[in-house]
């Protein structure tokens, strides 16, 4: 297929994910959001870093472990310097680390919002390939990513799936959460209709 054929799609997340936990002041399990500070702690030669979390209805924190008695001297420099700043870029990091977090809270919220940004390019082949990419994993599902993108149902993407006008690559199902630089290829007589929503 002609490499031409291929819009890209980039998957821009708005917000981080909230975490869900007790509250001490509210006396229940509530959500926390990020509050893109981190707090850094040192001891002589030894460091603590925590990113901070505050719940939505009062003013409790909860500090997340990033580093715990860490020799200041194990810490990338560049690094240290961007705990010390508060770097956006790093504090998102920390704050897309699910996993991490489902250990230490009671659950994750990852309904965020998030944008789709395109990039257009002519196509006038019977096949055509989204590419699909996204810097931060928040759980999103691929048929509800592509129902978004293809502004169609999920029932219809799952039957154009089940039907081979959506290719997966890799050979993933569309029941799964979204893997960045999915490859989407619509084939068949889906292909007007679909690149009538693209274009």
């Amino acid at each position: 297929m002609n490499l031409n054929n291929v819009v890209t799609y980039e998957i821009i997340a708005q917000e981080t994910p909230n975490v869900i936990r007790s509250c001490r002041n509210c006396k229940r399990s509530t959500e926390y959001f990020c509050s893109e500070k981190f707090r850094v702690n040192a001891n002589q030669k030894m460091v603590d870093i925590w990113l901070i979390y505050k719940c939505i209805h009062c003013d409790a924190t909860w500090n997340c472990p990033i580093l715990s008695r860490v020799n200041v001297s194990r810490i990338d420099p560049v690094l240290h310097q961007k705990f010390m700043n508060n770097d956006k870029e790093t504090i998102w990091y920390y704050a897309f680390q699910i996993n991490k977090l489902r250990k230490l809270c009671d659950a994750v919220n990852k309904d965020i919002k998030y944008e789709v940004k395109k990039e257009k390019s002519d196509s006038d082949s019977n096949e055509l390939t989204i590419r699909i990419c996204c810097k931060y994993d928040f759980g999103l599902r691929i048929d509800r990513l592509l129902a978004n993108i293809l502004n169609v149902s999920r029932s219809k993407v799952n039957t154009m799936a089940e039907t081979e006008m959506l290719l997966l690559n890799p050979d993933v199902n569309m029941k799964d959460k979204f893997l960045d630089n999915l490859q989407v290829t619509v084939k068949g007589n889906w292909h007007k209709d679909v690149v009538s929503t693209l274009f």
